[in-house]
């Protein structure tokens, strides 16, 4: 009936994501009573976003780059370490671009049309990596961290902890 793989869950999981996502950055507006505080918050959420990106896409793209030599060590086949290698690029990828677009965002005044153009960016690609979540995170998991990945992990957790301390405020 309704299968945990298909696309339509892809489009689901991706679209829940762009809709928190929209949703936080609305609240963060509505929370404020200045334009000039609106500008200023919502700069810092798009940095926060930029960061949080960004750290996914530096971390996917050094785990796929390191995925075919790790292949002869866990006895996969060839053909899987490559699979797991392409599915880690192309979310690094996705990410790699929704960090663009949240740079974009963070620097241009809020209201502008780059704001705007960019921020409906950032949720379309949201909404459509779905697939690039749900089969590269679990592909992260499996692989034994490095020192470099355990340090943005730490990034990451850190970028997340502040931009729910931003949300608080």
């Amino acid at each position: 009936m309704f299968a945990k793989s298909g696309p339509t869950w892809d489009l689901i999981l991706g679209g829940a994501i762009a809709l928190a996502v929209g949703a936080l950055g609305w609240l963060d507006i509505a929370t404020v009573r200045t334009w000039d505080a609106a500008d200023a918050s919502i700069r810092e959420f798009g940095t926060l976003l930029t960061v949080l990106s960004g750290s996914l896409a530096a971390l996917w793209w050094n785990q796929s780059a390191r995925l075919p030599s790790t292949s002869a060590d866990e006895d996969a086949p060839a053909f899987q370490s490559q699979r797991d290698a392409s599915i880690l690029n192309g979310a690094a990828a996705t990410f790699t671009v929704v960090s663009l677009f949240c740079s974009v965002f963070a620097g241009s005044p809020w209201g502008s049309m780059g704001s705007c153009i960019s921020a409906i960016g950032v949720l379309i690609l949201l909404t459509f990596a779905g697939s690039d979540i749900r089969q590269a995170i679990p592909i992260s998991l499996r692989l034994r961290p490095q020192l470099r990945e355990i340090c943005v992990a730490i990034l990451i957790t850190i970028g997340a902890a502040a931009l729910l301390l931003h949300l608080k405020m």
